[in-house]
């Protein structure tokens, strides 16, 4: 099994986690969450392919909410219940062997309130054989959308995290499986360069005008977080 031999720590060691060779942390992820929608302690959650499981953990200490983890990569899926442990989450964490393509046949439909999910950015048709986690193999963008209009009840929030250049294609999914987008957070690696990552959520057969919300900017020109990133990085848990 890949991986650290021992967890790392995050925010000031309330969080430790050990990481897989192919799939780091990154700060995008923390961003990812402070714009999410939707999640309180009384939410029943579900991480669709959760890898080693850092949405999930910091989910279950934030908000006490009681979340199942859906990972299909095996040695994933062994770090993904190895950091439930080391976290104390085992009441809050449900680890879930399986593939998005399959909720039908592992759940029921409706049976969650929040969908959270980083699917793998790049599409398949970039011709790439094994590019790790962020390249699309099986299970495409539009599998995890279906996945997540199946499991939410109506009502229920899914939070996506896609690259900027998938985001017209990302709509046209969501519009077609009763998941019209409402809100919208773009994150820029800096003020001066384009954006590259978006935050999408939606609320399930809920339509109506979309909200863009704030950018945010993560470095500065000059190098380093900008004080707003900072500021999450340090408030979030």
């Amino acid at each position: 099994m890949s991986g650290s031999d021992k967890p790392f720590p995050f925010f000031r060691g309330k969080v430790h986690l050990y990481q897989s060779d192919r799939h780091r942390l990154s700060v995008d992820l923390v961003l990812f969450l402070s714009r999410s929608k939707g999640i309180r302690k009384s939410s029943r959650v579900i991480d669709l392919g959760a890898g080693f499981g850092f949405l999930s953990v910091v989910i279950a200490k934030k908000f006490g909410s009681k979340v199942v983890a859906l990972e299909k990569d095996k040695s994933l899926f062994e770090l993904l219940k190895r950091n439930v442990e080391v976290n104390h989450l085992t009441g809050y964490i449900t680890p879930v062997l399986g593939d998005v393509r399959e909720v039908h046949r592992l759940f029921k439909r409706g049976e969650f309130d929040v969908v959270i999910t980083n699917p793998p950015f790049y599409p398949s048709r970039y011709g790439v054989e094994d590019g790790g986690t962020h390249f699309e193999k099986e299970t495409t963008l539009k599998d995890f959308l279906s996945a997540s209009s199946y499991l939410l009840r109506d009502g229920g929030y899914l939070n996506l995290l896609i690259p900027a250049f998938r985001l017209a294609e990302s709509f046209r999914y969501m519009e077609e499986v009763n998941l019209p987008p409402r809100f919208l957070t773009v994150m820029y690696p800096t003020v001066h360069k384009e954006g590259k990552l978006c935050v999408v959520s939606s609320i399930r057969n809920v339509p109506g005008p979309i909200r863009v919300e704030k950018a945010l900017f993560i470095n500065k020109p000059e190098g380093g977080y900008t004080e707003e990133v900072e500021r999450i990085l340090e408030g979030f848990l």
